[in-house]
């Protein structure tokens, strides 16, 4: 599975594209893939999975009982979905849907989530995080949740 890690401070060019950091196509390399799979995500933002990964989610998904929440979601996550091929210069092109989602003017922000990347719109993630440094306080909450629920 790639592993993505760190944050990167992109822009979009006039053509709808961004360069994926060489730290990124290397995560890609050891999976021996030349494609990114990009969904829209919560809180506006995008995911991006190398190809392996996102097998082994749409497999997951695939297994999610057919309820009408469950089918909704299937619908809004593959009505957006797009496979983007890296170019010989290790760009991809976002489909101007993908761009209007993520509100991308212009200045991008990638941020490694281990099995995926997040696509920000810069200002938007700033909003995300907003002014204060909350970390303390969602670290130990989201740790909290994790151990209520038997993840460790």
């Amino acid at each position: 599975m790639s592993r993505f890690r760190g944050r990167f401070n992109l822009s979009l060019d006039s053509q709808g594209r961004i360069n994926i950091p060489t730290k990124f196509r290397k995560a890609m390399a050891s999976e021996e893939a030349d494609a990114l799979v990009i969904c829209r995500a919560p809180a506006g933002c995008l995911r991006a999975y190398s190809q392996n990964t996102w097998n082994k989610y749409e497999d997951e998904i695939a297994r999610w009982p057919q309820t009408p929440e469950t089918l909704r979601h299937k619908t809004l996550l593959y009505s957006t979905l797009y496979e983007a091929e890296l170019d010989t210069q290790g760009r991809i092109t976002l489909p101007t849907l993908q761009i209007e989602i993520a509100g991308i003017v212009k200045n991008v922000t990638l941020i490694g989530q281990n099995g995926f990347f997040e696509i920000w719109a810069a200002d938007r993630l700033n909003a995300y995080l907003g002014a204060q440094d909350d970390f303390d306080e969602v670290f130990f909450k989201s740790v909290a949740s994790a151990t209520r629920n038997g993840e460790h």
